[in-house]
Parts: structure tokens; C-alpha cells; sequence
């Protein structure tokens, strides 16, 4: 079977991007005459220089030969960032999907995804995710983003800084540390659906330039937007809890020792999500095939998307969530010649979920999951003091992750293979471990004032453990327990070239890999089987350029991504005859591989005093290669030789503006307007072998209006994200069965935020 591809609606991304061609280029001639002002209401001259720790040490982003986006810590808090999704929204070439709360997002970034299930006992994402240049990637896709200082995208392989898993790039958060300033801030903020979100963030000198403390509390409580319409009350109503503290100790001048603990805990009354009325494949082929529902979903009362956008029906409430916290302890060591650099952490996780699965008022199936998982990793890192003829860096990284999974399914009375009610239809135990050895190594050398070569490399060896069973009833259906090991030689090699004291050119080559596993087969087909490991190669051409003045900054690259071996998660379901109930087969496939080429670009243009605008486009053409043998969801196998790649749109375009006017020292006022573009998806390779509503996501497109005013110790900002109220949805997933796959909805938010803190 080879699935239907839509074509792309070239009319109307080529008129998108001719208007932000347009845009820039009255943008560049308006900012030869333009100057903006500071909050004091002094002269500026120029855009605010970018400062970047993509490669381990501070350098201007300019001088990075990596495709990265960057937000300030003044752009995250203007802008209301609330995860993942909100900068996402601002970065050319990714994409993400939701299945129904705020840590279950699967993220891509040029067509690179994790096509392995978020519910394994470890995350074997494709991404590292730094904060402080600790790996919280085995904890959470979607960590706390109060009181930081920066958050940088990279594009494309890391796997000299960010090492295992980070083929398909990296997100590397950098918070404000401690100070010798005492500093208090308190926020809140009142929005749609009740939702009352506050902060606190206290910063205090222990001891005089040599410890300090800074602690960031903030808890966030909505009434949701869907509602449960049975007798049971409730809906997608949520807690979300999150504290942090970090002590600074300074006992010289050379060594910095930061200790970092935090804890986070999210609530969610029942996964976001409403009813789209198309039965899944499992749905309509096994549970619900014959009388009375013949394949069709029931509407249950509320109906399906996009009639119905806020009510469910479920006669058994649901608990879902995920608790995560981590402490993190970094020692920094500057010498005259070089810096010696520690970092060692510990997480855990515990995601959870519960309750009604079946999505209806009918008493069918409930279930009881939990995942926890723990990962231990520490990295020491040498590195060159910075302005000598080679800048080098060397160093090793240990890690260590263990997961482990109970689910159970059970039947309600209305179960439609007439057994007892509570029988143990299905289960799932398993234990993994994952234990990764590597050194690193790069060096910069500096041929010339105007040319640079940078050569590095990581060498992983990685070994895998798995053990677990799923069963049927009292039947064990597919077992493993098998321990597999992988060795991996990553290089790069980047030349970069200074055109100009403005403009420079880059070229880089870089690879990424992430190791294979063991899972299970069933036993009739031998039980244990090794899936390979993912390498991806990555070739890149850009530029990154100022103006004479700094009133213009562009940025644009060209990039071809060759992917091997993609791993990718597929389910089947079957009934057992004679009523005997069902029973999962789950597994890991290796696509023979996938090509991904396309472009980048970002600009920001100071236009006239206190008018910035800021537009990026990105164009991602990723597809499969030869993939004749895909498993379906229903048992077969099909052709996706050719076809996209789940949730990669081959457009992405975003584009904003912001006034800001200074009407006395210590007093502004600021308008922003957003608008952001994504194309449309498959969401994941099951989808593949579907056309129409929902397996395929069309393209959509939001509007955002910010504005606020600051005096001198407090500001008080208004917004309203989705302006027109557009009804959109990023993926759909079979989580509730009789009413059909769930999708989380769209909707309109509006809200005040106030804040007040010491000078």
C-alpha cells in the first residue's frame, strides 16, 4: 500500500515569502536612518549583540558555524513563553505534536523526530535537551522556562557538545544563575478558563561575593477548556507546580560552584483532547467491529471535531500527569591557559496516567500506567583559554538511565467481548537500562584573521538492557531480555570565513548517532531481536551578517541531511478467539533511510525608533527512501518509499513587529504583533498509510497581539494568543477508542499579567 501525498500549496508560500522578502527589504532601507532608544531614554544605536554557548564557552552567534535561533531572557518573559511550543512556534524548520498534556510532545527538528513511542521505559529521543549544560533529556521535552537568561535552538547533528541522541539537534537552555544583588520578583497573571498563573523569584547575597542563593517558585491552576459533561464532573482542568533553587559559591575568583535542585509536578484532570469520530485502526478492526458500533464511532452526547471543541464524555475519571526534579552540581575552574568544567546530575521521572481510555459514557475499558525513570550523567570538560592561534577542547561524559513500565488494562461492564468486569485484559512490565561511555574533542584553528578550521570528533560506546513481558490475561504474548552494545565514531569539520567585519560564511559537515536496543518479538517469531542504531550526516552552507550600524542582522543556510536507519515504533492489536480478549504486539523497525534538504532564514531589522521587525522561513523537503516492508497498524506491511517523513511540514514561516516607546526615564510602553505559519503534517508513520481527517494535519496559521507598560519596578502586559480564534489541531492519537481518535483543540486565550520587583 503506498500512502497518498498531498501537494504543497506553492501559491501561497511563494506569495508568503515574497512579502517577508518585501518586508526586510523596506525594513533595510527604512534602518539607514534609524535609532532607537534605551529604557532611560538615552540613545541606542543598533540591535542587541547575541551571545551564545552552542559550543561550550560565550561567543557572538555570528561567529558560530551552526544553524541556530536564539531568545533572549527579556524576549521569553515579553512574549509569555509557556514551553516548548511557544519558541517552536518562532523557529524555522521544526515541529511538534501533542498527545494531551504538557510533557507529551514529540518534537522534530528538519524532519528528524522520535519515531519511538514517548512511553518507553527510556526516552531514546533525538534531541539533547541542556539546562545549565546538564541532560534533562530522560526527564522531561518540555522543562520550566521562568527566570531564564537565553534558549538557543541548533539545527542539525551535535555530536561533539551534546553527544548521544542529539542527532537531529539540541536545545541548550542557559538560566540566570545568582548574584551579589539582592533581587525580588513576584508575577501574576489572570487569563481565559480561570487560569491564574504566578511567580516568585528572590535573590539573595549569603555571604559578599562569595555565596549567594536564588530561588524561582511558580504554580499555575486552570479551570480548562473541555469539559467532562457526565454526572462525574470534571475535564482538563490542571495543577502545574514548579521550584527551583540554585546556591552560587565564588571562594576565589577562578572557581564558581553552582548547586542546582528543582522539582516539578503537573496534574491534569484527563488528557487534553475531544473526540474526532474516526475510529482507529485498532478501534474499528478488533474492539469495535461488529454489533452494535460496526466500525463507526458514537458521538456520545457531545459530538466530534470541529462541531464539538470543549466537551467529553466519560463515565470513569481520569489521572494524568508527570512529577520530575533533578539536582545538578557544576564546578568551574578558570586558569590563566584553560578552564576546567564539571557537570554531574540526577533526575527522576514518574509519568503517569489512569482511568477512563474508552472515551465514552460506556463502561468499556479503564487502565493504570506508570513510567518512572532515573538517569545519572556527569561530563568533565578541558577547554583553551580563547584568543589563541588553535582553540581546543577535550573531555568525557558518562551516563546512566533506567526505566521501568507496569501498565494494565482492564475491562468495564459494557465491555463488548462479554467478560467480567475488571478481568486484566493486557500488560505490560518491563526494566531497561541504558549505560553510555564517550570522549570529545575539538580544536579551532585560526589559519588567518579571516579563516578558521574546527575539527572534532566523539567516540560512544553505549550498552543497552532490556527486560519485559506483555501479557493477555494469564498469557504472556511477547517477551525479551537481552543486553545489546554499540560503538560510534561521530566527526565534524566546520571552516568559517569572515567575509567581511559584518558578514561571515560557514561550511560545516557533522554526524550524529544514536544507539540501537533489544525489544521484543512474539514467541512464536523467537522472542528477542536487535534493532540497528540511527546515524545522520548533515551538510551545511550559511551566512550570518550585520549591517554597518547593527540595525540589521541575517541570517540564512542551506542544508542536506542523509538519515540511516531510522528507528520507528509500530502497535498492533488482535482479538484472541472465543472471546478471549486482545492483545498488543509492539516493536522497533529500522527504516532503510530517509534524505532531508532544504533552508533557513532569519532576519531582524531595527526599522525607526523603538519599530523592530523580525521574520524567519524555513523549507524542509524530508523524505523516505526505500521503505517497502512498513508495518501498518493493523498487522500488514506497506510502501512509504518516497513518502514524507512524519511531522515534518515543508513550510515553516513566522514574522512579528514591536513598537516600544520611552516616555521618561524608567517609563515605556510596547505593542507586538506575531504571526506564525506551519504546514501541513503526518503526524507519525501509522498515519502514513491513511488519507483525510484526522491522520493527515492541515496547514494553519495564528496571530498573537501583545502590549504593555513598565515603571520603573513594575509592568503590567495584556495579550491574545490565537487573535481570530483559528481551529487547528497538531496530531491526533488513540488513546480513547468509541468515539474515535482524540486531538487536542485550539482556542483563544486573553489575559493580564502583572509584576512588580525591587530596583
Amino acid at each position: 500500500m503506498t500512502p497518498a501525498l498531498k501537494r504543497p500549496r506553492r501559491t501561497g508560500a511563494r506569495l508568503i515569502l515574497c512579502s517577508t522578502t518585501a518586508m526586510f527589504a523596506a525594513s533595510y532601507a527604512a534602518s539607514a536612518t534609524a535609532e532607537d532608544t534605551t529604557k532611560d531614554g538615552s540613545a541606542q544605536v543598533g540591535l542587541e549583540e547575541i551571545t551564545v554557548t552552542a559550543q561550550r564557552r560565550e561567543e557572538n552567534a555570528r561567529d558560530v558555524p551552526i544553524s541556530l535561533t536564539v531568545f533572549s531572557g527579556t524576549q521569553i518573559a515579553q512574549d509569555n513563553f509557556q514551553g516548548v511550543e511557544s519558541y517552536f512556534s518562532q523557529t524555522p524548520n521544526v515541529s511538534f505534536t501533542s498527545q494531551g498534556t504538557r510533557d507529551r510532545k514529540q518534537l522534530a527538528l528538519r524532519g528528524v523526530s522520535d519515531q519511538l513511542s514517548a512511553d518507553n521505559n527510556i526516552k531514546e529521543g533525538s534531541f539533547g535537551f541542556y539546562i545549565d549544560e546538564f541532560n534533562v533529556a530522560q526527564g522531561t521535552s518540555n522543562p520550566e522556562i521562568v527566570d531564564i537568561d537565553r534558549i538557543e535552538v541548533l539545527r542539525g547533528p551535535q555530536g561533539t557538545y551534546f553527544g548521544r541522541n542529539a542527532v537531529g539537534g539540541a536545545i541548550n537552555i542557559s538560566t540566570i544563575q545568582p548574584t551579589n544583588d539582592f533581587f525580588a520578583e513576584a508575577s501574576a497573571q489572570y487569563s481565559s478558563f480561570n487560569t491564574v498563573d504566578s511567580h516568585i523569584i528572590l535573590n539573595v547575597p549569603l555571604i559578599d561575593n562569595i555565596l549567594a542563593v536564588r530561588v524561582v517558585g511558580r504554580d499555575d491552576t486552570s479551570d480548562g477548556n473541555i469539559k467532562n459533561i457526565n454526572l462525574i464532573g470534571g475535564g482538563n482542568n490542571s495543577k502545574y507546580t514548579y521550584g527551583k533553587a540554585i546556591v552560587r559559591y565564588t571562594p576565589t575568583s577562578q572557581l564558581t560552584i553552582d548547586t542546582t535542585a528543582t522539582a516539578t509536578n503537573e496534574r491534569v484532570g484527563m488528557r487534553n483532547g475531544v473526540p474526532s469520530g474516526v475510529l482507529g485502526d485498532f478501534s474499528r478492526s478488533v474492539l469495535y467491529s461488529g454489533p452494535p458500533y460496526n466500525g463507526v464511532a458514537i458521538p456520545d452526547g457531545v459530538g466530534f471535531w470541529p462541531n464539538n471543541t470543549s466537551a467529553v464524555n466519560f463515565n470513569r475519571p481520569q489521572n494524568d500527569g508527570t512529577r520530575f526534579n533533578y539536582v545538578a552540581n557544576r564546578v568551574k575552574y578558570n586558569a590563566d591557559q584553560f578552564t576546567v568544567t564539571n557537570v554531574i546530575g540526577y533526575l527522576r521521572a514518574d509519568e503517569f496516567e489512569g482511568g477512563d481510555i474508552d472515551g465514552s459514557s460506556l463502561d468499556l475499558f479503564y487502565e493504570q500506567e506508570s513510567i518512572k525513570r532515573s538517569s545519572l550523567s556527569e561530563e568533565l570538560r578541558v577547554q583553551s583559554a580563547p584568543g589563541h592561534a588553535i582553540d581546543w577542547t577535550g573531555g568525557f561524559f558518562y551516563g546512566h538511565d533506567i526505566g521501568h513500565t507496569t501498565q494494565y488494562t482492564y475491562t468495564g461492564g459494557d465491555n463488548p467481548f462479554g467478560l467480567p468486569n475488571g478481568f486484566q485484559v493486557t500488560s505490560s512490565l518491563s526494566d531497561s537500562a541504558d549505560t553510555s561511555y564517550a570522549v570529545f574533542g575539538e580544536a579551532a584553528w585560526h589559519i588567518d584573521p579571516q579563516l578558521a578550521l574546527t575539527v572534532g570528533a566523539r567516540y560512544t560506546h553505549e550498552r543497552v538492557y532490556n527486560d519485559g513481558y506483555n501479557t493477555s490475561g494469564a498469557l504472556v504474548k511477547n517477551y525479551v531480555n537481552g543486553v545489546a552494545t554499540f560503538n560510534n565514531f561521530s566527526p565534524r569539520v566546520s571552516l568559517l570565513y569572515t567575509l567581511s567585519e559584518q558578514v561571515n560564511l560557514y561550511a560545516t559537515i557533522s554526524r550524529g548517532f544514536k544507539a540501537g536496543g533489544v525489544e521484543a518479538q512474539s514467541l512464536a517469531k523467537g522472542g528477542t531481536q536487535v534493532y540497528k542504531p540511527e546515524t545522520l550526516t548533515n551538510y551545511e552552507f550559511g551566512v550570518k551578517s550585520e549591517s554597518a550600524d547593527k540595525r540589521l542582522r541575517l541570517d540564512a543556510n542551506v542544508f542536506y541531511m542523509s538519515w540511516k536507519d531510522i528507528q520507528a515504533n509500530y502497535s498492533i492489536g488482535e482479538q484472541l478467539p472465543n472471546n478471549g480478549g486482545v492483545f498488543f504486539l509492539t516493536g522497533i523497525a529500522n527504516a532503510t533511510g530517509a534524505r532531508s534538504y532544504g533552508f533557513e532564514t532569519e532576519a531582524t531589522a531595527l526599522v525607526l525608533p523603538g519599530l523592530t521587525a523580525g521574520a524567519g522561513a524555513g523549507y524542509d523537503r524530508a523524505y523516505y527512501l526505500s521503505y517497502r516492508d512498513a508495518q501498518t497498524g493493523t498487522g500488514g506491511q506497506g510502501d512509504l518509499s518516497g513518502a514524507t517523513l512524519p511531522n515534518s511540514p515543508k513550510w515553516t514561516i513566522h514574522a512579528d513587529s514591536q513598537y516600544t516607546h520611552n516616555f521618561s526615564p524608567g517609563v515605556s510602553a510596547f505593542t507586538r504583533l506575531e504571526w506564525y505559519y506551519k504546514g501541513g503534517i503526518v503526524p507519525d508513520q501509522n498515519s502514513e498509510f491513511h488519507t483525510g481527517f484526522p491522520w493527515r494535519v492541515p496547514a494553519y496559521n495564528v496571530w498573537n497581539l501583545r502590549a504593555g507598560i513598565t515603571r520603573e519596578n513594575w509592568s503590567v502586559t495584556a495579550f491574545v494568543e490565537n487573535l481570530f480564534d483559528k481551529k487547528y489541531y497538531t496530531n491526533a492519537y488513540e488513546k480513547a477508542f468509541a468515539t474515535g481518535m482524540f486531538l487536542e483543540p485550539s482556542y483563544r486565550s486573553a489575559g493580564v499579567r502583572i509584576t512588580v520587583w525591587t530596583n
